[in-house]
Protein backbone atom coordinates (compact mmCIF):
# COMPACT_ATOMS: atom_id res chain seq x y z
CA UNK A 1 0.00 0.00 0.00
CA UNK A 2 1.65 3.39 -1.00
CA UNK A 3 2.46 5.14 2.28
CA UNK A 4 1.56 9.13 2.72
CA UNK A 5 3.71 11.36 1.32
CA UNK A 6 3.38 14.96 3.37
CA UNK A 7 3.39 18.02 0.91
CA UNK A 8 4.34 21.41 1.77
CA UNK A 9 1.67 23.23 3.79
CA UNK A 10 0.16 26.91 3.55
CA UNK A 11 0.45 27.58 7.23
CA UNK A 12 4.02 28.38 7.20
CA UNK A 13 3.87 29.93 10.98
CA UNK A 14 3.55 26.34 11.85
CA UNK A 15 5.07 24.25 8.92
CA UNK A 16 3.13 21.42 9.96
CA UNK A 17 1.79 20.05 7.04
CA UNK A 18 -1.44 18.40 6.37
CA UNK A 19 -2.25 14.81 5.76
CA UNK A 20 -3.09 15.06 2.11
CA UNK A 21 -3.53 17.72 -0.41
CA UNK A 22 -7.04 17.32 -0.38
CA UNK A 23 -7.11 17.01 3.75
CA UNK A 24 -7.55 19.72 5.90
CA UNK A 25 -6.09 19.87 9.58
CA UNK A 26 -7.84 20.75 12.62
CA UNK A 27 -5.83 22.59 15.06
CA UNK A 28 -7.78 23.04 18.21
CA UNK A 29 -6.85 24.95 21.23
CA UNK A 30 -6.96 23.77 24.81
CA UNK A 31 -10.57 23.95 25.82
CA UNK A 32 -11.68 25.65 22.75
CA UNK A 33 -15.18 24.29 21.06
CA UNK A 34 -15.55 23.67 17.53
CA UNK A 35 -17.97 22.72 14.86
CA UNK A 36 -16.97 20.68 12.72
CA UNK A 37 -20.21 20.16 10.00
CA UNK A 38 -20.85 18.07 7.41
CA UNK A 39 -19.71 14.49 8.74
CA UNK A 40 -21.76 11.97 6.92
CA UNK A 41 -22.85 8.58 9.18
CA UNK A 42 -20.18 6.14 10.78
CA UNK A 43 -20.95 4.67 14.03
CA UNK A 44 -22.49 6.70 16.46
CA UNK A 45 -21.83 9.81 14.42
CA UNK A 46 -25.12 11.52 13.15
CA UNK A 47 -24.26 13.18 9.30
CA UNK A 48 -26.99 15.93 9.86
CA UNK A 49 -25.17 17.45 13.44
CA UNK A 50 -22.15 18.73 14.13
CA UNK A 51 -19.59 17.35 16.00
CA UNK A 52 -18.46 19.74 19.03
CA UNK A 53 -14.83 18.95 19.86
CA UNK A 54 -12.39 19.98 22.58
CA UNK A 55 -8.50 19.08 23.15
CA UNK A 56 -5.87 19.74 25.75
CA UNK A 57 -2.42 19.31 25.74
CA UNK A 58 -0.72 19.02 29.01
CA UNK A 59 2.28 17.55 31.05
CA UNK A 60 1.20 16.80 34.38
CA UNK A 61 3.71 14.93 35.36
CA UNK A 62 6.69 12.69 33.47
CA UNK A 63 3.78 12.07 30.46
CA UNK A 64 2.25 13.90 27.99
CA UNK A 65 -1.62 13.96 27.79
CA UNK A 66 -3.49 14.89 25.01
CA UNK A 67 -7.26 14.70 26.00
CA UNK A 68 -10.04 14.73 23.30
CA UNK A 69 -13.46 15.30 23.83
CA UNK A 70 -16.49 15.12 21.07
CA UNK A 71 -20.03 15.41 21.85
CA UNK A 72 -20.50 11.98 19.80
CA UNK A 73 -18.29 9.24 20.66
CA UNK A 74 -15.28 8.51 18.77
CA UNK A 75 -15.28 5.32 16.49
CA UNK A 76 -11.85 4.11 18.66
CA UNK A 77 -11.62 0.36 17.36
CA UNK A 78 -11.86 2.03 13.72
CA UNK A 79 -9.48 4.84 13.73
CA UNK A 80 -6.19 3.48 11.94
CA UNK A 81 -2.97 3.59 13.60
CA UNK A 82 -0.55 4.39 10.86
CA UNK A 83 -3.32 6.51 8.43
CA UNK A 84 -1.91 5.88 4.60
CA UNK A 85 -2.81 7.92 1.70
CA UNK A 86 -6.06 6.51 1.52
CA UNK A 87 -6.97 6.43 4.81
CA UNK A 88 -10.49 8.23 5.81
CA UNK A 89 -10.26 7.39 9.60
CA UNK A 90 -8.15 9.26 11.78
CA UNK A 91 -7.41 11.10 14.88
CA UNK A 92 -4.12 12.32 15.11
CA UNK A 93 -2.03 14.66 17.31
CA UNK A 94 1.04 16.39 15.56
CA UNK A 95 3.62 18.03 16.82
CA UNK A 96 6.74 19.51 15.26
CA UNK A 97 9.59 21.57 17.58
CA UNK A 98 10.04 25.17 16.76
CA UNK A 99 12.20 26.32 14.40
CA UNK A 100 12.14 22.76 12.59
CA UNK A 101 10.24 21.64 9.64
CA UNK A 102 10.44 17.30 10.36
CA UNK A 103 8.07 16.35 13.25
CA UNK A 104 6.24 13.53 14.89
CA UNK A 105 2.12 13.05 14.48
CA UNK A 106 0.87 10.67 16.95
CA UNK A 107 -2.26 8.71 15.83
CA UNK A 108 -4.98 6.25 18.08
CA UNK A 109 -6.47 3.43 16.85
CA UNK A 110 -5.62 0.06 15.83
CA UNK A 111 -8.53 -2.38 17.06
CA UNK A 112 -7.33 -4.57 19.86
CA UNK A 113 -4.31 -3.36 20.07
CA UNK A 114 -5.67 0.58 20.54
CA UNK A 115 -5.80 0.99 24.58
CA UNK A 116 -1.97 0.26 24.82
CA UNK A 117 -0.10 1.65 21.48
CA UNK A 118 -0.62 4.58 19.22
CA UNK A 119 1.19 5.33 15.83
CA UNK A 120 3.99 7.21 15.40
CA UNK A 121 4.70 8.86 12.07
CA UNK A 122 8.00 10.54 11.53
CA UNK A 123 8.26 13.40 8.36
CA UNK A 124 11.29 15.23 7.19
CA UNK A 125 11.62 18.58 6.11
CA UNK A 126 10.50 18.06 2.86
CA UNK A 127 7.29 16.86 4.40
CA UNK A 128 7.87 13.11 3.31
CA UNK A 129 7.56 10.04 5.80
CA UNK A 130 10.66 9.29 6.96
CA UNK A 131 9.80 6.33 9.85
CA UNK A 132 6.89 4.65 11.30
CA UNK A 133 6.67 2.27 14.04
CA UNK A 134 4.31 1.74 17.23
CA UNK A 135 4.44 2.76 20.10
CA UNK A 136 3.54 2.50 24.03
CA UNK A 137 0.98 4.50 25.38
CA UNK A 138 -2.36 4.67 27.26
CA UNK A 139 -5.41 5.13 26.10
CA UNK A 140 -8.29 5.57 28.34
CA UNK A 141 -11.85 6.66 27.88
CA UNK A 142 -13.15 8.04 31.16
CA UNK A 143 -16.82 8.64 29.59
CA UNK A 144 -18.45 8.33 25.90
CA UNK A 145 -17.27 11.35 24.76
CA UNK A 146 -14.01 11.48 25.94
CA UNK A 147 -10.47 10.29 24.92
CA UNK A 148 -7.59 10.40 27.06
CA UNK A 149 -3.91 9.51 25.22
CA UNK A 150 -0.51 9.39 27.61
CA UNK A 151 2.71 8.88 26.53
CA UNK A 152 6.57 8.93 27.76
CA UNK A 153 8.02 12.21 25.90
CA UNK A 154 11.27 10.68 25.68
CA UNK A 155 10.05 7.14 24.38
CA UNK A 156 8.49 9.37 21.67
CA UNK A 157 11.96 10.96 20.42
CA UNK A 158 10.88 14.24 22.17
CA UNK A 159 12.65 16.43 24.09
CA UNK A 160 11.99 19.64 26.61
CA UNK A 161 11.61 22.97 24.23
CA UNK A 162 8.27 24.78 22.39
CA UNK A 163 6.70 23.01 19.90
CA UNK A 164 3.43 23.63 17.37
CA UNK A 165 0.88 20.92 18.03
CA UNK A 166 -2.30 20.14 15.91
CA UNK A 167 -4.75 17.78 16.22
CA UNK A 168 -5.59 16.29 12.67
CA UNK A 169 -9.56 14.19 12.46
CA UNK A 170 -11.26 12.46 9.68
CA UNK A 171 -14.04 10.34 10.65
CA UNK A 172 -14.65 8.73 7.72
CA UNK A 173 -18.22 7.61 5.78
CA UNK A 174 -18.13 10.43 3.55
CA UNK A 175 -18.63 8.52 0.24
CA UNK A 176 -17.36 10.14 -2.50
CA UNK A 177 -17.04 13.43 -0.60
CA UNK A 178 -13.60 12.83 1.71
CA UNK A 179 -13.21 16.28 1.55
CA UNK A 180 -16.76 16.82 3.70
CA UNK A 181 -15.39 14.55 6.59
CA UNK A 182 -12.19 17.28 7.15
CA UNK A 183 -12.12 20.46 8.46
CA UNK A 184 -9.18 23.29 9.28
CA UNK A 185 -9.62 24.88 11.78
CA UNK A 186 -8.03 27.42 12.48
CA UNK A 187 -7.19 28.37 8.89
CA UNK A 188 -3.93 29.03 9.60
CA UNK A 189 -1.57 28.72 12.56
CA UNK A 190 -1.15 26.06 15.20
CA UNK A 191 -1.05 25.79 19.21
CA UNK A 192 2.00 26.11 21.04
CA UNK A 193 3.17 24.47 24.24
CA UNK A 194 6.16 23.94 26.46
CA UNK A 195 7.33 20.61 26.91
CA UNK A 196 9.54 20.44 30.06
CA UNK A 197 12.24 18.93 31.87
CA UNK A 198 10.53 17.57 35.16
CA UNK A 199 11.80 16.18 38.19
CA UNK A 200 9.86 14.01 41.13
CA UNK A 201 10.01 15.65 44.40
CA UNK A 202 7.62 13.38 46.12
CA UNK A 203 4.52 11.16 46.35
CA UNK A 204 1.34 10.87 48.18
CA UNK A 205 0.12 8.53 50.38
CA UNK A 206 2.62 9.01 53.35
CA UNK A 207 0.77 8.48 56.71
CA UNK A 208 0.55 6.00 59.62
CA UNK A 209 -0.59 3.06 58.79
CA UNK A 210 1.03 -1.08 57.39
CA UNK A 211 0.42 -1.98 53.33
CA UNK A 212 0.80 -5.86 52.80
CA UNK A 213 -0.60 -5.77 49.38
CA UNK A 214 -2.51 -3.55 47.22
CA UNK A 215 -6.17 -4.26 45.69
CA UNK A 216 -6.83 -7.13 44.90
CA UNK A 217 -9.72 -6.45 42.10
CA UNK A 218 -6.36 -5.38 39.14
CA UNK A 219 -4.33 -7.53 37.87
CA UNK A 220 -1.23 -5.05 38.67
CA UNK A 221 1.45 -5.99 40.86
CA UNK A 222 4.18 -3.81 42.28
CA UNK A 223 7.90 -5.32 42.01
CA UNK A 224 10.42 -4.36 44.75
CA UNK A 225 14.05 -4.23 45.26
CA UNK A 226 15.56 -3.82 48.69
CA UNK A 227 19.46 -3.16 50.25
CA UNK A 228 20.42 -0.86 47.48
CA UNK A 229 21.51 0.99 46.05
CA UNK A 230 24.66 -1.59 44.64
CA UNK A 231 26.46 -1.99 41.88
CA UNK A 232 23.98 -4.40 40.60
CA UNK A 233 21.63 -1.69 41.50
CA UNK A 234 21.93 -0.53 36.99
CA UNK A 235 21.70 -3.68 35.87
CA UNK A 236 18.25 -4.31 37.48
CA UNK A 237 17.42 -0.75 36.17
CA UNK A 238 18.56 -1.87 32.53
CA UNK A 239 16.12 -4.81 32.61
CA UNK A 240 13.08 -2.72 33.96
CA UNK A 241 13.64 0.05 31.52
CA UNK A 242 13.85 -2.95 28.71
CA UNK A 243 10.60 -4.24 29.84
CA UNK A 244 8.87 -1.06 30.52
CA UNK A 245 7.97 -1.58 33.93
CA UNK A 246 8.76 0.38 37.30
CA UNK A 247 10.14 -0.68 40.19
CA UNK A 248 10.08 0.33 43.81
CA UNK A 249 13.31 0.57 45.16
CA UNK A 250 13.88 0.42 49.09
CA UNK A 251 17.42 1.85 50.15
CA UNK A 252 19.55 1.45 52.86
CA UNK A 253 20.95 5.23 53.88
CA UNK A 254 25.15 3.62 54.26
CA UNK A 255 24.89 2.38 50.73
CA UNK A 256 23.70 5.96 49.07
CA UNK A 257 27.24 7.40 49.49
CA UNK A 258 28.98 7.40 45.72
CA UNK A 259 25.68 6.30 43.70
CA UNK A 260 23.78 9.21 43.74
CA UNK A 261 23.63 9.07 40.12
CA UNK A 262 21.93 5.97 40.31
CA UNK A 263 19.39 6.84 42.53
CA UNK A 264 18.80 9.83 40.44
CA UNK A 265 18.64 7.76 37.54
CA UNK A 266 16.00 4.92 39.54
CA UNK A 267 13.58 8.31 39.74
CA UNK A 268 14.20 9.72 36.25
CA UNK A 269 13.45 6.27 34.54
CA UNK A 270 10.07 6.58 36.42
CA UNK A 271 10.93 4.30 39.03
CA UNK A 272 10.14 4.78 43.02
CA UNK A 273 12.76 4.99 46.18
CA UNK A 274 11.73 4.01 49.64
CA UNK A 275 13.33 3.98 52.81
CA UNK A 276 15.04 1.16 54.28
CA UNK A 277 16.70 2.66 57.75
CA UNK A 278 19.81 3.95 57.89
CA UNK A 279 22.10 0.21 58.63
CA UNK A 280 19.23 -2.33 58.10
CA UNK A 281 18.40 -2.18 61.53
CA UNK A 282 15.43 -4.36 63.00
CA UNK A 283 12.62 -2.46 64.64
CA UNK A 284 13.87 0.83 63.93
CA UNK A 285 13.28 4.03 65.85
CA UNK A 286 12.80 7.58 64.32
CA UNK A 287 16.50 7.98 65.08
CA UNK A 288 17.25 5.16 62.34
CA UNK A 289 14.58 6.13 59.74
CA UNK A 290 14.59 9.69 59.61
CA UNK A 291 18.29 10.72 58.47
CA UNK A 292 17.54 8.28 55.37
CA UNK A 293 15.28 10.36 53.73
CA UNK A 294 17.02 13.28 54.35
CA UNK A 295 19.63 11.55 52.59
CA UNK A 296 17.41 10.56 49.56
CA UNK A 297 16.20 14.11 49.26
CA UNK A 298 19.67 15.94 49.22
CA UNK A 299 20.71 13.12 46.62
CA UNK A 300 17.82 13.33 44.40
CA UNK A 301 15.28 15.77 45.46
CA UNK A 302 12.71 13.97 46.05
CA UNK A 303 11.22 13.16 49.51
CA UNK A 304 10.19 9.54 50.03
CA UNK A 305 6.56 8.51 51.41
CA UNK A 306 7.08 4.53 51.74
CA UNK A 307 9.27 3.04 54.46
CA UNK A 308 9.69 -0.55 54.95
CA UNK A 309 11.26 -2.61 57.88
CA UNK A 310 13.93 -4.53 57.17
CA UNK A 311 13.13 -8.85 57.42
CA UNK A 312 10.04 -6.93 57.87
CA UNK A 313 10.25 -6.64 61.69
CA UNK A 314 7.13 -4.74 62.63
CA UNK A 315 5.26 -3.69 65.40
CA UNK A 316 2.96 -0.54 66.64
CA UNK A 317 5.97 1.40 67.56
CA UNK A 318 7.91 0.93 63.74
CA UNK A 319 4.46 1.77 62.27
CA UNK A 320 4.38 5.03 64.22
CA UNK A 321 8.10 6.04 63.72
CA UNK A 322 7.85 5.57 60.31
CA UNK A 323 4.50 7.92 60.17
CA UNK A 324 6.45 10.60 62.42
CA UNK A 325 8.57 10.75 59.39
CA UNK A 326 5.78 11.13 56.75
CA UNK A 327 5.96 7.37 55.57
CA UNK A 328 3.80 4.33 55.52
CA UNK A 329 5.14 1.15 55.93
CA UNK A 330 5.07 -1.11 53.28
CA UNK A 331 5.53 -4.98 53.97
CA UNK A 332 5.04 -7.58 50.68
CA UNK A 333 2.81 -10.38 50.51
CA UNK A 334 5.27 -12.66 47.59
CA UNK A 335 8.83 -13.21 49.12
CA UNK A 336 11.23 -15.75 47.08
CA UNK A 337 13.62 -15.46 49.33
CA UNK A 338 16.16 -14.55 47.20
CA UNK A 339 18.11 -13.24 49.81
CA UNK A 340 19.50 -16.27 50.73
CA UNK A 341 20.32 -17.13 46.68
CA UNK A 342 18.53 -20.11 45.78
CA UNK A 343 19.25 -19.87 42.21
CA UNK A 344 17.59 -18.23 39.22
CA UNK A 345 14.98 -20.58 38.49
CA UNK A 346 13.78 -21.02 42.07
CA UNK A 347 13.45 -16.90 42.39
CA UNK A 348 11.08 -17.19 38.95
CA UNK A 349 9.34 -20.43 39.93
CA UNK A 350 8.64 -18.71 43.57
CA UNK A 351 7.32 -15.53 42.18
CA UNK A 352 4.99 -16.65 39.87
CA UNK A 353 3.38 -19.03 41.42
CA UNK A 354 2.46 -16.95 44.45
CA UNK A 355 2.03 -13.86 43.10
CA UNK A 356 -2.01 -12.75 42.71
CA UNK A 357 -3.87 -9.29 41.27
CA UNK A 358 -2.06 -6.62 44.13
CA UNK A 359 0.61 -8.64 44.85
CA UNK A 360 3.70 -6.66 46.48
CA UNK A 361 7.12 -8.85 45.12
CA UNK A 362 9.78 -8.77 46.94
CA UNK A 363 13.40 -8.97 45.51
CA UNK A 364 16.68 -8.37 46.58
CA UNK A 365 19.03 -5.47 44.34
CA UNK A 366 21.63 -5.30 46.46
CA UNK A 367 23.13 -6.89 50.10
CA UNK A 368 25.38 -9.40 48.66
CA UNK A 369 25.18 -11.51 45.12
CA UNK A 370 22.07 -10.82 43.72
CA UNK A 371 22.97 -12.25 39.79
CA UNK A 372 20.67 -14.79 40.59
CA UNK A 373 17.51 -12.46 41.09
CA UNK A 374 18.82 -10.62 38.10
CA UNK A 375 18.60 -13.24 35.76
CA UNK A 376 15.16 -14.60 36.66
CA UNK A 377 13.81 -10.91 36.41
CA UNK A 378 13.40 -10.76 32.58
CA UNK A 379 11.66 -13.93 32.86
CA UNK A 380 9.52 -13.10 35.74
CA UNK A 381 8.05 -9.77 34.07
CA UNK A 382 7.50 -11.66 30.64
CA UNK A 383 5.70 -14.70 32.26
CA UNK A 384 3.29 -12.08 34.57
CA UNK A 385 2.55 -9.74 31.59
CA UNK A 386 1.70 -13.16 29.43
CA UNK A 387 -1.09 -14.00 32.63
CA UNK A 388 -2.42 -10.24 31.71
CA UNK A 389 -1.14 -8.62 35.05
CA UNK A 390 -0.14 -4.64 34.57
CA UNK A 391 2.76 -3.11 37.08
CA UNK A 392 3.36 -0.16 39.20
CA UNK A 393 5.28 1.24 41.89
CA UNK A 394 4.17 0.82 45.25
CA UNK A 395 2.62 4.29 45.18
CA UNK A 396 0.46 3.80 41.78
CA UNK A 397 -0.24 -0.20 43.24
CA UNK A 398 -2.20 2.40 46.01
CA UNK A 399 -3.83 4.52 44.50
CA UNK A 400 -1.57 7.67 44.90
CA UNK A 401 0.79 9.69 42.28
CA UNK A 402 4.32 10.34 41.85
CA UNK A 403 4.37 14.50 42.63
CA UNK A 404 6.22 16.37 39.68
CA UNK A 405 8.46 20.10 39.29
CA UNK A 406 9.89 21.58 36.67
CA UNK A 407 13.74 21.80 36.66
CA UNK A 408 14.88 25.26 37.91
Amino acid sequence: MRRLVWTPSSNRSAGLPPISSSRKILCISALAVAALTSLAATPGIASSQPVRVQAKLSQPGRNLILSLRTSRPLPLARLEQLPDAGSTRYACLALQRAGRRGGRRFCLGGGEDARRHVGLELFNAAGKITGEQTLAAEIKRPSSDKLVMALLPSAAGLTPHRYHWQVLTNLGGCGKRPAACEVNMPVRGARSFRLRQVRAIGCTGGSDGLVTNGPRDRRVVALTFDDGPSDYTPEFLDVLREKGVPGTFFEIGQEIAGREATMRRILREGNEIGNHTMHHTEFPGYSSIAPVSDLIESATHFKPCLFRPPGGAVDSAVIAAAAADGLRTITWDVDPADWSNPGSATVYSRIVEAVQPGSIVLMHDGGGDRSGTLAALPRIIDTLRARGYGFATVTGLLGGRMIYKPYG
